[in-house]
């Protein structure tokens, strides 16, 4: 069932909102404002799926909420480990299957589970090369659920992590062509 237009129109402001802190996190100087700005991301995404009637979305991103969470504490020993990744993968599979909406959902879920898994990479190289998969796929999400926030979002991502590829890239050829010279 479709949810009524106010609801629809609710949850579509809070997708600009989302897209906006999401703006607002890639400024930000230290990685602890980072991981703040992307729970509150999660947060209104989260919000913003719920109001669409996308619940699997929504679901998935309390969990993004609650990961982005423990991922800012990985340098604790409790959290240091490799369960925290799998339990993570885990419990977003078990609620993506359990709010299941037809096969939209899995893109929902494989992405997510994906950029879980990504996440967990200390180089921001591999992160980068990772939301090269991960993002198109909830960006199908998105344009099945209507969510034009998440496609703007999720496709600024895009962007943002091909510039920063091919920086590192060029960074990497400067400093090679450097060490040629000296």
């Amino acid at each position: 069932m479709e949810p009524p237009d106010v609801m629809i129109l609710i949850g579509q402001i809070l997708g600009v909102i989302a897209v906006i802190l999401g703006f607002v996190s890639f400024q930000m100087k230290t990685a602890k404002q980072v991981v703040f700005m992307q729970c509150a991301v999660a947060a209104v995404f989260c919000a913003h799926y719920l109001f669409l009637g996308a619940i699997s979305g929504g679901i998935l991103n309390a969990v993004c909420f609650v990961r982005n969470v423990a991922y800012s504490f990985r340098d604790k020993k409790f959290l240091s480990g490799v369960w925290v990744t799998v339990f993570f993968v885990v419990l977003m599979t078990c609620l993506g299957i359990g709010s299941w909406q037809g096969w939209p959902s899995l893109f929902v879920i494989v992405g997510l589970v994906l950029n879980t898994v990504a996440m967990r990479f200390k180089d921001p190289q591999n992160i980068r090369r990772s939301i090269l998969v991960t993002s198109p796929l909830v960006i199908i999400y998105d344009l099945i659920v209507r969510s034009y926030g998440g496609i703007v979002y999720e496709s600024v991502v895009i962007v943002s992590s091909i510039i920063g590829l091919i920086r590192a890239r060029r960074s990497a050829g400067e400093e090679t062509a450097h060490a040629e010279e000296q």
